[in-house]
């Protein structure tokens, strides 16, 4: 699922927010796979996500009929957003960015090549990059994580954090602009790189 909205979408809230649980199970099940990512790039840990992932379609649920005109999409993953922070409130480490052992790259930086030390070399690349993404502050880096790694739309993240449209592009342009200055430190591994890749609106 890419997460865009059903063709459906609106009867679908519209009959769950009526307690119908079969509309609601469609829902989940287009919604779940994003939802899913987005948690796992901002807490790290699959067990951790997967748990946001459920308590957001638990609290969805109970919620439902509180939910109006506004789009199901930004509302639900407004509540895994907030979710991922309760959980770094707690004392648990935030954005610590999934491996290739935890289910592949976060932003690709190209396809690694057969040769080991090609191979070598992007998985370090890798790395850096997720610990660059690591060290942006949180309202940086979920902004960041939203556009150029879930590929929501600006107006779309927006309404996640509840904060205006030119404040989300700042801090995205903001952290894409921390993230290159932190990788061109290393020159022999991103001489050419020109920032993070701008995914589709679409």
């Amino acid at each position: 699922m890419d997460g865009k909205a059903l063709p459906d979408e609106a009867a679908l809230v519209g009959r769950a927010r009526q307690g119908d649980r079969e509309a609601f199970t469609q829902l989940v099940m287009h919604y779940q796979v994003p939802l899913y990512n987005m948690a796992l790039r901002m807490i790290g840990r699959p067990e951790d996500a997967a748990d946001v992932a459920q308590d957001a379609f638990l609290r969805a649920w109970e919620k439902i009929r509180s939910l109006r005109n506004a789009p199901f999409k930004p509302w639900l993953f407004q509540i895994g957003v907030n979710l991922c922070y309760d959980h770094f409130r707690r004392g648990r480490r935030l954005g610590l960015m999934p491996d290739e052992e935890q289910g592949g790259k976060v932003l690709p930086l190209g396809a690694a090549q057969p040769d080991p030390q090609e191979r070598a070399l992007a998985r370090e690349r890798d790395r850096l990059v997720r610990a660059s993404i690591e060290s942006l502050d949180h309202d940086h880096r979920v902004a960041l994580v939203l556009r150029d790694v879930n590929g929501m739309a600006y107006e779309e993240i927006a309404s996640v954090l509840r904060v205006p449209l030119g404040t989300v592009k700042s801090r995205i342009a903001r952290a894409r602009a921390q993230v290159q200055e932190r990788l061109m430190v290393y020159p022999e591994l991103f001489g050419a790189y020109r920032g993070l890749k701008e995914p589709s609106d679409a």
